[in-house]
């Protein structure tokens, strides 16, 4: 194969019970059926908001079997709670909530090669776990994976981005800045990982922005939400508030991207909805 077509998905944030963001994922669901790509990686947050919705991961399931091409996933922090130590919802990463995904979705990481790449996806919200055994077992993983992998170009898939500023960023106080990304040691950790083993791209999503930069000889992007854009217009932001997704091309020579579907998805705004909650 002398390219391979990923479409990266990220934060879908689907539910059974809320029609908030479905209009979009039939659009983007169509678009993929004309596109025919070779893979689809559905990198997070594929339910609407509580891990421990068991009918939204059967309807977000439900929703994604749909899809005629083949398709990987990784949870977000929607899915199988936050990270220990360095998030922010009430409901944290355990054993529980990643069984649920893993009888769902059938995964929670993978590796795979394809058109002179290596492909790794890895769960995110088991970083700064506090000493879970998953953790230990997804490190040790990792680097298996990153290792076979090595002398041929590597892309590295996470929902949450490694880092907002700069790799030497200190763990944020705000609670908020502090669950956008992962925490220091462990972004110290794998970006050793990824320099060693000859990774070239980063791509994540979580932060519901889209952002590009390469640092170091990496390359990373942050795909934007199908569903929504999340904060008030006038909060910090790190990239471009839209909604899309990513149409990545992979050839033993680099990678191409394109950010999709702005100018066919619903901009919803996400903050709007909170706010009527919050008053009704």
């Amino acid at each position: 194969m002398t390219e391979f077509r990923l479409i990266q998905v990220a934060d879908l944030h689907l539910s059974a019970a809320h029609d908030y963001h479905s209009d979009n994922w039939r659009r983007v669901a169509a678009w993929i059926a004309r596109e025919a790509p070779d893979l689809v990686v559905v990198n997070g947050d594929l339910v609407l908001e509580d891990p421990d919705a068991e009918a939204d991961h059967a309807f977000a399931r439900g929703m994604l079997e749909k899809l005629a091409v083949p398709r990987r996933f990784l949870p977000g922090n929607h899915d199988v709670g936050d990270n220990v130590l360095f998030g922010k919802m009430a409901k944290r990463v355990n054993d529980e909530r990643r069984a649920r995904f893993l009888r769902h979705f059938g995964e929670e990481r993978w590796a795979f090669e394809a058109a002179g790449w290596g492909f790794v996806g890895i769960n995110s919200q088991l970083f700064g776990s506090g000493g879970q055994q998953a953790e230990a077992e997804q490190w040790d993983w990792a680097e298996d994976s990153l290792r076979r992998y090595s002398g041929r170009p590597i892309a590295l898939f996470t929902h949450k981005p490694l880092f907002l500023d700069h790799p030497s960023d200190a763990d944020h106080d705000d609670l908020t800045l502090r669950q956008s990304c992962i925490d220091r040691a462990s972004r110290t950790r794998l970006l050793a990982l990824c320099r060693e083993h000859g990774v070239q791209l980063v791509s994540t999503g979580h932060k519901h922005q889209t952002r590009a930069f390469s640092l170091d000889g990496i390359y990373h992007i942050w795909a934007p939400s199908t569903a929504c854009v999340n904060g008030r217009p006038d909060t910090l932001h790190w990239g471009t508030r839209e909604v899309g997704f990513i149409d990545y091309r992979f050839t033993p020579d680099g990678f191409t991207h394109r950010v999709v579907g702005a100018d066919f998805l619903f901009r919803h705004e996400n903050y709007v909805r909170k706010l009527g909650a919050s008053a009704g």
